[in-house]
């Protein structure tokens, strides 16, 4: 049927200038675009008119979803919504996230291949350019299509969610609006039509070809740590605390150091090994202080608004006065020392793994290319506030120093975990204990400068990160806000969080965890797998999908339930915090020098996350890719380095340190990992202004003409794991 065009003149209030708009009459049968945006199963998503005004807010809204409407609350395994669970919390926020989850719906059933031409989402800025939409998928029982935004949107900013008359329904014809749309945006008299109306003509959109649209606003993601940042600033208190008498030892007088975490019976001893630290002269111990805004009662960081004062740092037993003594030790190099003094790379572990571990295996090259190592306990790590280490020298005299962990003992344990204190179930997992274990680091960091390096000898003005794996999940935003650190290194950076969860061999028993705290009933496929969303990969043809025969749970609602999740964790999640590094600095903080590191088949930080935070960075030109594929092939071995309790291969996520770099068995190893931890040093040395090629530090088995590692072309955007896994 044919689709008349006609042009109708809106004279609105006199709050208006008169104005044209174009657009399509719907003639009968005609397949439209569904508008009833207060729904969360019709949309179209986001939209403000989920948000109410807020003057505490630094957008001005505050998001405002319906409760038990449509089974939205709840995430009904049988609808197809936009997003569902936690609606209390994402309630509190300021806005809509900056990776949304987009949801547009239709009376009939339409072509999906013709999405993504027709679909954008606009910046209400003309001076910015529309936003293309990725990982398209359409649900052909609900008629509704979903997708993400092919970049990172800006926070604290308005954009039209776009849906033109290039969108075709199965029979090859222009889809139309619904009539509820042209009336609003021609003469429905309430604040959001307005707001409507006002942001298309802002955007200077044609509205000749629109058939549907919505305006939203996304949250203040930064607002919260970089408030965070500026306490500190101002309320920090720069003490070095002793952690024993004697804290400082040369290793050529040490005989024995050993670590002994408090609080599990299981994990009584873990020796530090001496011969890994060759060109390291002696080692320090120290404890520092940093605000705690963790709730003690649930592992949360309390929500405010965010044009609100931040709350003050929170008592807890440890620490009454709401300051917690943060353990941290420095390996100093055996070398003559700077005028300044030596330079200083903060060491960022991962989770379950402490300050003992990974920070070890890379200071003997750090300290052979003059770099000092500081390794410190991040929240819930290290066990509990009973550690020590005790140091024995050769005359057979011990001496222990306090090495306090960041665990707790959770309700209802015996024992405390490698992580508890770190995890909180359901939808905020790592988002608070990443965003505490960075105000750590500003803690540290002011306390490095004002101190005058710790009176260890350290350049308060050359101070350098590196984070691997959960390093990066709060080493990014730590990076985004600290002026202080010129240049970072991110081992194994993926984003966002909750796609990580669900793609990565380790991460999956979170995602199975936050699906069953909602509902058991979105646990829609038996183990091992537990739950299929049909994650849709960037770049691949729009999948189709429809609503389940046998009863469980649609895979779209699964997907609305993950989304809450994300936008949840927007806050504390380095997609967040990558474009900041140095496309958009942050207000007072300098554009950051950045190089990342990945490799081929992460079972822990899966390629297609570790590649967004590479695309949202902008970083490509300084993003090096590990081949370990092409490793794997002339080395099989390498794909049976593991680790105590870990049930799968270690490598590639692990190369740049762990415990099993150095192991003769594995010299292939040993000649990657060396390649990285070299390439970081050199990195370092041009303070952040070089791109050092790995491969040239490649010795043993693979030499530097192997070229194990590039500058891809062309981004992994899909999985690609070199063992069996069951999905």
């Amino acid at each position: 049927m044919e689709v008349h065009t006609i042009v109708i003149k809106a004279v609105r209030n006199t709050c208006f200038a008169a104005f044209f708009f174009v657009f399509s009459i719907s003639l009968v049968g005609q397949t439209t675009v569904l508008y009833a945006p207060a729904s969360p199963t019709k949309g179209p998503f986001p939209t403000n008119v989920l948000t109410t005004p807020d003057a505490r807010q630094k957008t001005g809204l505050r998001v405002d979803l319906p409760k038990d409407t449509d089974g939205f609350d709840y995430c009904d395994p049988n609808a197809s919504q936009s997003v569902c669970s936690n609606v209390d919390l994402l309630n509190q926020l300021d806005g809509f996230s900056i990776n949304p989850r987009i949801m547009v719906c239709f009376s009939d059933a339409i072509d999906p291949k013709t999405l993504s031409s027709g679909v954008r989402i606009v910046p209400t800025d003309p001076h910015q350019a529309p936003i293309t939409i990725n990982q398209v998928l359409y649900d052909s029982t609900s008629k509704c299509a979903f997708a993400k935004p092919n970049r990172v949107l800006n926070q604290d900013s308005n954009y039209l969610l776009t849906v033109t008359d290039s969108v075709h329904d199965a029979n090859s014809r222009s889809v139309a609006p619904d009539p509820a749309f042209t009336g609003c945006i021609t003469k429905t008299p309430n604040a959001y039509c307005d707001s409507l109306s006002n942001a298309l003509k802002q955007a200077k959109q044609a509205t000749a070809l629109l058939a549907g649209a919505s305006l939203f606003t996304t949250l203040s993601a930064t607002s919260w740590l970089e408030q965070a940042r500026r306490f500190v600033d101002v309320h920090q208190l720069p003490v070095v605390l002793p952690a024993g008498v004697p804290s400082s030892f040369a290793l050529s007088n040490v005989e024995d150091m050993t670590w002994y975490p408090q609080g599990n019976d299981a994990v009584t001893s873990q020796p530090i090994p001496l011969g890994v630290l060759s060109g390291v002269k002696s080692v320090a111990f120290g404890l520092y202080l940093s605000p705690n805004f963790l709730n003690p009662e649930n592992g949360t960081i309390d929500a405010a608004p965010t044009k609100a004062p931040i709350i003050a740092p929170v008592p807890t037993l440890s620490a009454p006065t709401g300051y917690v003594r943060v353990s941290f030790h420095v390996f100093l190099p055996d070398k003559p020392k700077p005028p300044s003094g030596f330079p200083l790379v903060i060491y960022g572990h991962g989770l379950g793994d402490n300050q003992f571990g990974a920070p070890t295996f890379i200071a003997g090259t750090l300290a052979k290319n003059g770099f000092a190592t500081l390794g410190f306990e991040i929240p819930g790590n290290g066990y509990g506030p009973g550690s020590t280490v005790k140091v024995t020298d050769k005359l057979g005299v011990s001496h222990t120093v306090q090495t306090p962990g960041r665990g707790i003992l959770l309700p209802g344990n015996t024992e405390i975990g490698p992580t508890d204190g770190c995890i909180v179930g359901g939808a905020i997992a790592i988002r608070d204990c990443g965003r505490q274990a960075a105000v750590d680091l500003f803690a540290l960091v002011k306390t490095i400068q004002e101190t005058k390096g710790l009176g260890m000898s350290l350049d308060p003005k050359r101070i350098y990160y590196v984070g691997q794996s959960f390093g990066t999940t709060y080493g990014t935003p730590f990076h985004a806000v600290e002026p202080g650190v010129t240049a970072a290194v991110f081992n194994g950076d993926g984003g966002t969080s909750v796609d990580v969860a669900r793609l990565a061999v380790s991460g999956r028993p979170l995602a199975v965890a936050y699906l069953a705290s909602i509902s058991m009933a979105l646990l829609n496929a038996p183990e091992p797998v537990y739950f299929n969303d049909d994650y849709v990969f960037r770049d691949q043809p729009p999948l189709i999908v429809s609503a389940p025969t046998d009863g469980t749970a649609r895979p779209t609602t699964l997907q609305a339930a993950f989304e809450a999740a994300e936008w949840l964790d927007m806050s504390g999640d380095p997609l967040s915090y990558a474009p900041h590094l140095k496309t958009s600095p942050l207000a007072g903080v300098p554009p950051k020098n950045t190089l990342l590191q990945y490799g081929f088949g992460d079972l822990e930080m899966p390629n297609p996350t570790e590649s967004a935070i590479v695309r949202a960075a902008n970083a490509q030109p300084f993003s090096w890719f590990l081949r370990f594929d092409e490793a794997v092939a002339s080395h099989p071995g390498l794909l049976n380095v593991g680790s105590v309790g870990v049930p799968f291969p270690i490598l590639p996520h692990r190369t740049l340190s762990n415990e099993t770099i150095f192991d003769p068995g594995f010299p292939a190893e040993t000649s990657l990992a060396l390649a990285e931890q070299r390439q970081v040093a050199a990195y370092f040395a041009s303070n952040g202004k070089g791109n050092p090629d790995p491969n040239k530090f490649l010795e043993g088995v693979f030499m530097p003409s192997s070229k194990l590692f590039e500058i891809p072309k062309t981004l992994p955007e899909s999985l690609n794991f070199l063992i069996p896994v069951p999905w």
